[in-house]
């Protein structure tokens, strides 16, 4: 039976939870993490079955090299573990493009390397004169350009709004869409022009589309296992129930598995969750409990996986996408009505181009996916396979043809394995409270309660950039914060 008190309690194990235990007892913390699933690594699992390792949805480290987790592997001794199975300066190509702009009969297809270092695949796949090539060329050095205060003053600002009035080339209106739906599970005109500057800057500067031998929840794996290695308290298939407080202080948690008292306790199950649920709205004023209601949630992927009897997918990934396929909050409310598009942004991964042991000899598996509603039980998920079944018949008919099965998943799984839903809608997010106008940068949540002893950790608060990355991020700083307050209560008894 695992101990009863502990300095610090850690809720959740996906990266944001992984990173701050791991972290705190390292640093002398004694903490215990609980994890509801049998599983760790949270939104960042992966799947070791039949011979397969692969991501439950499909990921793309962003930034590829100084990502929030070079930091905590050097810290844990372990850079060795750190291993990316795709090095920003690569050569080859890894990218397949499929576009359709608005007024054409058919998809054209491009192939690129990393990021956006040479315009030209995309120039040639646009079909753009140089005036415009120009124009883009401008813009995108100017993003490049920006300072970090200059990028802060458009944390309350949508990237369609950024974007307004400057005279740029439709294309690449499009594009910076359908980048926000692929990249930052948002609508253009709901994202924060910071987040999506800051995004584009990192695959622009540290490259983009990344990937880990084994999948990403090889890095949850690795944290874990020196959690535990430095005395770390895990335990596996327990649902926190309550977080328990008293006199405005945390004092430790009831769960499945029995009571266990810190006087810290750091919740990596969603903010949400956390003040709705796990703590109540009882033990925080009421215009704080209103905020949170408020908070936009992000929206979600619902995926599918094709495992093939035979490698087909040659580069790291495929996208495709059209002038009318990518979401904005219009088409968002055509499609929530029950309109199901005829055509939907695809993200696919082949996680065989970054491991070789990704699938059993002579096969291969692929990961896709689109956006869609955060909510459970969102009715369109169903309509949304079909589309991309039938898109991928249209794009890509020899991996249609060499596919033995397909696996789906979507928004009420995400929910299932990971945050409760709490609220109408909401549950099944991507990211999140995602990267949404209001809730960025300086307008993030913070990861300081308003309750003594209680934290955020994730990409709910604290930090920015793409999913693991900021929400690993998140971690480490609740890690610092958290040292900190051990260290002044202790100089206090």
């Amino acid at each position: 039976m695992a101990e009863e008190s502990y300095d610090a309690i850690v809720i959740g194990s996906g990266p944001g939870g992984a990173a701050c235990a791991t972290l705190l007892q390292k640093r002398g913390i004694r903490t215990l993490l609980i994890e509801k699933n049998d599983f760790t690594g949270g939104k960042m699992v992966s799947i070791e079955k039949d011979g397969y390792a692969y991501d439950l949805f499909p990921h793309g480290q962003v930034p590829m090299r100084g990502s929030a987790f070079e930091p905590i592997f050097a810290e844990l001794g372990v850079s060795d573990d750190f291993q990316p199975a795709l090095e920003p300066d690569d050569d080859r190509e890894i990218i397949k493009i499929a576009y359709r702009k608005r007024g054409w009969d058919e998809y054209r297809i491009a192939s690129q390397g990393q990021a956006m270092a040479d315009p030209t695949p995309f120039f040639q796949l646009w079909d753009i004169d140089a005036e415009a090539q120009r124009k883009t060329v401008d813009f995108m050095a100017g993003l490049v350009a920006m300072t970090e205060a200059e990028i802060d003053g458009f944390d309350n600002v949508s990237m369609h709004e950024f974007l307004s009035g400057k005279d740029l080339p439709y294309e690449l209106y499009s594009y910076l869409a359908f980048h926000a739906n692929a990249s930052l599970a948002e609508p253009i005109d709901l994202v924060s022009a910071s987040e999506q500057i800051r995004i584009m800057r990192h695959m622009m500067l540290q490259g983009g589309g990344g990937q880990y031998k084994g999948g990403f929840g090889t890095l949850a794996k690795v944290m874990l296992r020196e959690f535990e290695k430095n005395g770390g308290t895990l335990i596996r298939d327990n649902r926190v129930e309550k977080i328990l407080v008293e006199d405005g202080g945390v004092t430790g948690v009831v769960s499945a598995k029995g009571s266990f008292r810190a006087p810290i306790v750091v919740s990596s199950a969603g903010l949400q969750p956390t003040v709705l649920k796990l703590v109540g709205e009882e033990h925080f004023d009421r215009s704080y409990v209103n905020y949170v209601k408020g908070l936009v949630p992000g929206w979600a992927f619902t995926s599918v996986r094709y495992f093939l009897e035979k490698p087909v997918m040659d580069v790291a990934m495929y996208v495709a996408y059209a002038d009318e396929s990518w979401i904005d909050m219009e088409r968002y409310a055509r499609m929530r009505e029950g309109h199901i598009p005829e055509e939907v942004i695809l993200f696919m991964v082949n996680h065989s181009f970054y491991d070789e042991n990704a699938a059993p000899p002579g096969k291969q598996v692929l990961v896709s996916g689109t956006i869609c509603s955060p909510d459970p039980e969102a009715k369109e998920i169903e309509g949304l396979w079909r589309v991309m079944d039938e898109q991928m018949q249209r794009f890509f008919p020899e991996i249609w043809a060499a596919t033995e099965r397909r696996d789906y998943s979507g928004p009420k799984d995400i929910c299932t394995l990971t945050r409760d839903s709490v609220l109408p809608g909401q549950g099944g997010e991507c990211v999140g409270l995602g990267q949404v106008v209001g809730q960025c940068g300086k307008l993030k949540p913070s990861v300081d309660a308003p309750i003594r002893g209680l934290y955020y950790a994730g990409a709910d608060a604290g930090a920015a950039g793409m999913g693991t990355h900021q929400a690993a991020g998140s971690g480490a700083e609740v890690a610092r914060l958290v040292v900190h307050e051990c260290n002044r209560q202790r100089k206090m008894r």
